[in-house]
């Protein structure tokens, strides 16, 4: 009969012990929640190519991927972080605003804050050709308002000094119609294109003409969303469950790309262990 109470009396402290440490989940998992959907990871990437122009040796560039109309409040903390970076330029990979509950006026505050920062270079993502032709007249004129130069399947050429590289913005997937408008010249190349999934046929494409994309600045993935340790995350639009591309920088026959995991959340969606991303690559001739 002892024994037997000895036995029952274990059970409440086991209990009273897996509760304790449910609690300590569940909290550990909200802390975890809030701090991916609120702090600001600065990711420094240093990209190494010897074509890269001497001028352009030490640039510094800040991407902006997928703001998704986060507001002012946390526009004017993402504004002082860009800032902090000291970029020379400042390279924008669509989704600014979110085609579900879009506000112009906070992308117009983001495009004042960034645009006295740096010079900007922008392509549209996948939201901003679902607003209205109302809305996306407002954008627009945000955009040239602040000074900020829209690529629309097209390329120009940055130039610093007596060098200048290549700039291809796409928006759809006109690649061809683009590269074959490319001057007969080598010259290093970047492109700037929302969605990290079409690297190989921007590679390949590229490669036929006389400026191979060299390096890619992408997003859209939104990190994965759920990412666990040494995993690239759990489910991205376009790529679908266990994505390839969400995150940092990735290599395909010879053409590298950046991948933000983005600076907003679009719609009602959450993020774990996946907090925003802001990227700051600098260019180094090797």
């Amino acid at each position: 009969m002892i024994k037997n109470k000895n036995k029952r009396t274990r059970h409440p402290r086991l209990r009273k012990v897996f509760l304790i440490s449910f609690i300590i989940v569940i909290l550990l998992c909200v802390i975890e929640t809030i701090q991916s959907n609120t702090y600001i990871d600065v990711e420094n990437i240093t990209f190494r190519n010897s074509d890269i122009p001497d001028s352009f040796d030490g640039v510094k560039i800040v991407q902006i991927s997928d703001y998704h109309n986060q507001g002012e409040h946390y526009a004017d903390r993402l504004i002082k972080k860009i800032s902090e970076q000291k970029p020379d330029y400042i390279f924008i990979t669509g989704d600014i605003i979110d085609s579900s509950r879009t506000n112009i006026d906070k992308a117009d505050y983001l495009f004042k804050g960034i645009s006295e920062i740096a010079p900007c270079y922008m392509v549209w993502g996948n939201h901003e050709p679902r607003i209205t032709d109302e809305k996306i007249a407002s954008l627009i004129k945000s955009i040239e308002d602040n000074g900020i130069d829209i690529l629309e399947n097209e390329f120009e050429y940055i130039r610093r000094g007596n060098d200048k590289i290549m700039l291809t913005g796409m928006n759809g997937t006109m690649y061809k119609a683009v590269t074959d408008t490319y001057p007969d010249e080598d010259v290093f190349s970047i492109w700037l294109h929302h969605f990290p999934e079409d690297i190989k046929v921007i590679t390949n494409i590229s490669s036929y003409s006389h400026a191979k994309a060299d390096l890619i600045f992408s997003g859209h993935a939104h990190g994965g969303l759920i990412r666990f340790p040494f995993k690239d995350g759990l489910y991205a639009p376009g790529q679908g469950m266990l994505p390839e591309y969400t995150s940092g920088e990735y290599e395909y026959n010879g053409t590298h790309m950046i991948v933000s995991r983005g600076l907003g959340n679009s719609g009602y969606s959450l993020r774990f262990m996946d907090p925003f991303h802001l990227v700051v690559c600098t260019l180094e001739n090797e």
